[in-house]
């Protein structure tokens, strides 16, 4: 469970210190201020979060409530749940139902990662022993379809239906991305379209209506839903590309959990993708018997191509884009503390990849 400070709030330190752990390279401190200045704003909401969050073991069967309990208790980034509050008091007053918004996509996301875990054979996460890692793959599977159940229960006592319309349509497009990643493993030949399209769908889609729902339940124009919804979209995908540099360039000490999973499990993500779209038709077929062979490429020859070969820079780059694009549909926001906190985010996560190159 994430620190508490001596009031009872969340510590935004423990939040910023999960953000940070991204590369043994030092981010700029005015990153990490102006990050550590949008926890402090919802700090106490956050807390509330974390506390319904904690709660739900006790919601489940008490046959499977440790099995539930373990899931939930790793001390994640809780990004999500940042943007559900933070697009509501951009666009209003934070209330108990952007609280519960909150609770729901946290639940959906960690359901996608225990499933993610098995289908990587990671050992490892949030500084902790994966449910698979513990408990096998048969139990698992089972543990994370309950989430994804349980956070779908919980999204029907909006009174609005279309809220949980939203929700369901949103951790239907996560299942499917990653139902489509896996169909194209061991692929070369994905089109970039074809890459964006699938982490749209894993990973933008719930960062979409986090952002889009907070935004909703403040009652905000059609224009202002839309825009935050755009956010949403681009961040999330700029974080899943950021998140594909990390699997390669990383420190598994310093982020606390696998790297390495990507590659070793056939998902060519974006630094590879541009690797062999960039190579030569001979180092192009070079790479394609190394990352094929029953062996596999090593990490640090990889590491040595994308960064050589600009691979990496590229795919940097791309995720500036989008958080730059993110950064522009806050223009069509009202301008307030809320508000600002979102572009620090967007700060924050040019912070990180600047970082990496």
């Amino acid at each position: 469970m994430l620190d508490v400070d001596d009031k009872g709030y969340i510590d935004e330190s423990s939040l910023v210190k999960n953000f940070t752990r991204w590369s043994s390279k030092e981010i700029d401190p005015r990153s990490n201020a102006a990050f550590a200045e949008a926890i402090e704003l919802i700090g106490p909401d956050l807390y509330s979060v974390e506390e319904r969050i904690h709660e739900q073991s006790k919601a489940v069967d008490a046959g499977i409530e440790h099995y539930f309990e373990y899931a939930i208790g790793g001390s994640g980034k809780r990004l999500r749940p940042a943007l559900a509050l933070l697009s509501g008091g951009a666009t209003g007053r934070i209330v108990s139902d952007h609280v519960d918004l909150a609770v729901i996509v946290e639940l959906i996301h960690i359901a996608s990662l225990v499933h993610d875990d098995i289908m990587d054979g990671a050992d490892r996460r949030r500084d902790r022993p994966t449910l698979n890692a513990k408990w096998g793959n048969s139990l698992t599977v089972l543990v994370g379809d309950v989430l994804f159940a349980h956070a779908l229960r919980l999204s029907t006592k909006y009174s609005n239906s279309d809220i949980s319309r939203r929700i369901a349509d949103a951790a239907a497009d996560v299942c499917t991305g990653e139902i489509l990643q896996t169909q194209r493993r061991f692929d070369l030949n994905i089109p970039l379209s074809e890459y964006y399209r699938m982490v749209q769908m894993k990973t933008g889609a719930l960062f979409a209506v986090s952002c889009e729902l907070g935004a909703f339940l403040s009652g905000a124009s059609p224009a202002v839903i839309s825009a935050l919804k755009n956010y949403g979209n681009k961040i999330g995908i700029a974080y899943q590309v950021l998140d594909d540099c990390i699997d390669l360039v990383g420190d598994e000490e310093m982020i606390g959990k696998t790297l390495g999973t990507d590659i070793a499990c056939g998902k060519f993500t974006l630094p590879v993708l541009l690797l062999l779209q960039n190579s030569s038709p001979k180092e192009r077929d070079e790479l394609q018997s190394m990352l094929l062979s029953e062996e596999g490429i090593s990490p640090s020859r990889l590491v040595e191509l994308v960064t050589s070969r600009g691979a990496l820079p590229a795919a940097v780059n791309a995720a500036r884009s989008l958080v730059d694009e993110a950064d522009a549909e806050l223009e069509k926001v009202q301008k307030n503390r809320h508000a600002a906190a979102l572009h620090s985010m967007t700060e924050y996560l040019r912070g990180v990849l600047d970082s990496l190159c």
